[in-house]
């Protein structure tokens, strides 16, 4: 090795990386199927401003959503308040699971931990205040989480690039895990922490996210890393779109 300039032993090193089993992927820290700088905030829309007419039609929005609500949508938006992989995975086969697939669900892991970062980024950075702590009509139906501002929607954000990922593995399910992700955003508007405009934020986001994803070489080798995996289990095909 020591005969390799630099650059030939770089990419060889990352083409042993490639070589892993998916829990030396999941280790790795540092391993990014984009870099997520090039996703600024500011390719999102602006939010209204607290106390604007425009922040008050959303309000109004948010009060309407919360009118009638059943027990039941009640129980699943206290459900959803943690967001996680198996809010989505749940759409699919119930065998779908980590321990029958590690190499489909590190690439998931990676997925979700971009998506993540870029979150909290876009966060932090416009730092808008949820409903139920600028409004006193505005009910809380989760766990407060005052530190976190509202703009754009993580739930809403990260539930849509894993229903476009786990679609591109069952693209028969494409349009129930969709549906799924709309559910799971409208949910956290009748919570009382998300705006409308938080959703049509975190739907923005999240499709800049599946185009980075898309133009990755290295999520499309895991990709279809992945579809082998699921091919080679029975009860799950692999579909490609």
């Amino acid at each position: 090795m020591r005969f390799f300039r630099l650059p030939s032993f770089v990419l060889i090193v990352f083409y042993c990386l490639s070589c892993l089993t998916a829990s030396a992927w999941a280790s790795d820290s540092s391993r990014q199927y984009f870099q997520i700088q090039r996703l600024q905030p500011q390719l999102l829309l602006t939010p209204p401003i607290e106390g604007s007419r425009a922040w008050e039609k959303q309000i109004n929005e948010v009060l309407r959503e919360q009118q009638g609500l059943s027990e039941k949508e009640i129980d699943a938006i206290k459900n959803e308040q943690r967001s996680r992989i198996e809010l989505m995975t749940s759409v699919l086969d119930p065998a779908f699971k980590k321990e029958l697939y590690p190499k489909t669900f590190a690439m998931i892991d990676l997925v979700a931990k971009s998506t993540s970062q870029i979150i909290e980024a876009d966060k932090k950075f416009w730092h808008t205040r949820r409903p139920y702590l600028t409004d006193a009509r505005v009910k809380l139906y989760v766990d407060p989480i005052n530190d976190s501002p509202a703009y754009p929607s993580g739930h809403t954000t990260f539930s849509r690039v894993i229903a476009e990922v786990l679609g591109l593995l069952f693209p028969e399910k494409l349009e129930a895990l969709r549906e799924r992700a709309k559910a799971i955003a409208r949910h956290r508007i009748e919570a009382g922490v998300h705006y409308p405009v938080d959703i049509e934020g975190g739907q923005n986001l999240a499709m800049l996210i599946v185009g980075a994803l898309a133009a990755s070489d290295d999520f499309q080798a895991d990709l279809e890393s992945a579809r082998n995996e699921i091919a080679d289990r029975a009860g799950i095909p692999p579909q490609k779109p």
